[in-house]
């Protein structure tokens, strides 16, 4: 019987036991830190860039090649599956377009733009695969994740902005002024891209209290199944203070708080987190 497989990136940032609840393939990104390449979860993660960055190097991001994912798409698909892959955003990285052009020749590889990053692509992945674990057909499923795809909330507070300047995203001066003030900034992916929302100002806890405060205060439109909780550089005791936070004002039914992966802390930096979900 033909199965049908979701696969998606790597920086889906998912926590591990929803990955092997619906035996999630991940294909991989690699993290290049003083010319020394490395994948992903696999041979870095984000404590280890942090480390790097501390000591003043520059860590950068890429894809993995349309080369390897033919060969990942043939291994997941050896056995007759058909088999949809989410990557993140395709005007922010070119996990779409190498993965696409990959698909080109292979009929039962569905290649789809999650228009997000992170925990924002992991609900879409969630989505996706508990749709195929009850049955649901590659049309089905392929329509749902359009129909609900622009609903999946996905916004980021940074502690600093000095990744933003390495990787060219902010002019050094701003950013100097912008920490000198203790001005953090606000993220979010919109029409596929990432954009700047606003400032919010204040030490830790605070900008961590506003930035919950200004996600959640409308409760009514937000769907209380799921929400995911990406990290970077959070102590246990943070990340518990935020999650005290967002039951201020939704009562989720299950929420994940994980790390994100090394991918995206080398393009953020240490005290980023964001609050995924979906909106009604």
């Amino acid at each position: 019987m033909n199965k049908i497989v979701v696969s998606t990136d790597c920086i889906c940032d998912l926590p591990l036991k929803l990955i092997e609840k619906y035996s999630i393939p991940t294909m991989y990104y690699y993290v290049t830190v003083d010319k020394f390449r490395f994948r992903d979860i696999k041979e870095i993660d984000s404590t280890s860039v942090l480390e790097y960055l501390e000591d003043d190097k520059r860590a950068t991001s890429n894809s993995a090649s349309e080369e390897e994912y033919k060969t990942f798409f043939k291994e997941n698909t050896k056995e007759g599956n058909t088999l949809i892959h989410i990557t993140t955003s395709k005007q922010i990285s070119d996990g779409y377009k190498n993965a696409f052009e990959a698909s080109k020749n292979l009929d039962n590889v569905f290649v789809v733009d999650s228009c997000k990053i992170s925990g924002a692509m992991g609900i879409l992945v969630v989505i996706a695969a508990d749709l195929a674990k009850k049955g649901a057909t590659v049309e089905i499923i392929l329509k749902e994740l359009e129909k609900v795809r622009e609903k999946i909330e996905c916004t980021f507070i940074l502690r600093s902005a000095d990744c933003l300047t390495y990787n060219s995203r902010l002019d050094n001066r701003i950013s100097d002024l912008l920490n000198t003030l203790s001005l953090h900034p606000v993220m979010s992916v919109k029409n596929r891209k990432l954009i700047f929302e606003k400032f919010i100002a204040g030490n830790e806890k605070q900008y961590i209290r506003s930035y919950v405060r200004d996600v959640l205060y409308h409760p009514s439109d937000i769907d209380d199944s799921m929400l995911i909780i990406n990290t970077v550089g959070f102590s246990y005791e943070m990340q518990q203070f935020i999650v005290s936070e967002t039951k201020k004002y939704v009562d989720f039914k299950h929420i994940y708080v994980e790390k994100a992966s090394a991918t995206i802390s080398c393009n953020c930096g240490a005290g980023t987190f964001g609050l995924l979900f979906k909106r009604r």
